[in-house]
């Protein structure tokens, strides 16, 4: 829990044409916004994040075994899920349950980390004493100025300058069956406690 927190008050400070990696103290956090997407929604648009840096790159070799379809988000789950079989069968915090749960699942690295997350998220803010405002994703789908107010208001802040539009419509169901989603969220359900699972 304490290199989530690390990792969330690591940030960057750019000195002329240099940036540098800082860490701010997190006593000086007043207020928090946790933000919750569907999860099947945003192990896709994790995939895609990888495609875009990828063809940034130009590395044709991925993008060829990883096209931006059904099929290539399938090979990329193979690939994560393979990527940490021996650390998960050697972990002694994944009971059997849980390593049990992980089969069916595609994706189950991802799904664990998006699990994993929220669940320092919810342990980090009630153990900062902060208050917190639990905001799910879809929200900004139904009514964006309403959303965007309720943030603002929760910080205290009034809003300036151009709200740009929300784009709607990114939903991924063909991604995932109907067996897998059932597969995949009472895998979730094991790997968090009743706290966060309320939220998710």
């Amino acid at each position: 829990k304490r290199s989530f927190l690390k990792g969330c008050t690591r940030s960057g400070r750019i000195t002329g044409d240099k940036k540098q990696e800082v860490y701010y103290d997190e006593r000086i956090v007043q207020r928090a916004i946790h933000l919750i997407r569907d999860p099947f929604n945003n192990i896709v648009s994790r995939f895609h994040l990888q495609q875009h840096r990828h063809t940034k790159k130009n590395d044709q070799d991925w993008l060829k075994n990883y096209p931006s379809t059904v099929e290539g988000l399938k090979n990329w789950c193979n690939f994560m899920d393979g990527r940490y079989k021996k650390e998960e069968s050697d972990s002694r915090f994944l009971d059997k349950d849980l390593l049990d749960a992980f089969k069916g699942v595609p994706c189950h690295s991802e799904f664990f980390q998006y699990a994993q997350w929220h669940q320092h998220t919810v342990a980090i803010t009630r153990d900062l004493k902060i208050p917190t405002l639990v905001m799910h994703y879809e929200e900004y789908e139904k009514d964006i100025n309403a959303t965007v107010k309720k943030a603002f208001d929760f910080l205290e802040l009034e809003p300036e300058g151009y709200l740009s539009p929300f784009i709607t419509g990114k939903n991924y169901d063909e991604y995932f069956n109907k067996n897998q989603r059932a597969k995949t969220m009472k895998m979730i359900k094991l790997a968090v406690d009743p706290e966060t699972w309320e939220l998710l």
